[in-house]
């Protein structure tokens, strides 16, 4: 049997069509910076030195709430921390959501209040106090089932966030 070498050409042709547009980008890395945690959480302590994701983007917006954002990323092992911190540009409270898992079993605050966000989960506050091109954030909070969570969590720097959802 003879293959016709313009039938093989073709072939190829559509294949590297298809392949080409089969291709994604490569997700988007989140960029590490230098991180200091030193957290209580209930009688165990969740302390960190390393590399982990610092993020802020100053305007950004949870339920319909307009808000700067900032946003701290950690994880190592079986241990977990996710803290978002925002500050409203209408001047209400600052709200943030934390999340510490694999001490104490898995920890979570949420402060955040908007009339379509679910309703709060523990209460506390978080301060921020910018340092340089970082920030040092002081934790004062309890979980809905008392449990105490405090300590300190600085970033060195921070990186762009990266919007999701498509805005």
């Amino acid at each position: 049997m003879r293959i016709i070498p313009w039938v093989c050409c073709g072939m190829v042709v559509v294949s590297t069509v298809v392949q080409a547009q089969q291709r994604r980008p490569p997700a988007a890395q989140k960029s590490a910076v230098g991180v200091t945690i030193a957290l209580k959480v209930g009688a165990n302590k969740y302390d960190f030195t390393g590399q982990a994701s610092c993020t802020h983007a100053p305007t950004a917006a949870i339920y319909g709430v307009v808000s700067e954002q900032w946003n701290i990323e950690q994880s190592d092992g079986s241990r977990a921390l996710h803290l978002t911190l925002w500050r409203p540009k209408n001047g209400s409270s600052d709200m943030f959501t934390l999340s510490v898992s694999g001490v104490s079993g898995s920890q979570t605050v949420n402060t955040v209040k908007a009339s379509s966000a679910p309703a709060p989960e523990g209460s506390g506050s978080v301060t921020l106090a910018a340092l340089g091109t970082g920030a040092t954030f002081t934790i004062e909070a309890k979980t809905a089932t008392g449990s105490a969570v405090t300590g300190t969590i600085k970033c060195d720097a921070f990186t762009p966030a990266i919007a999701e959802g498509g805005n």
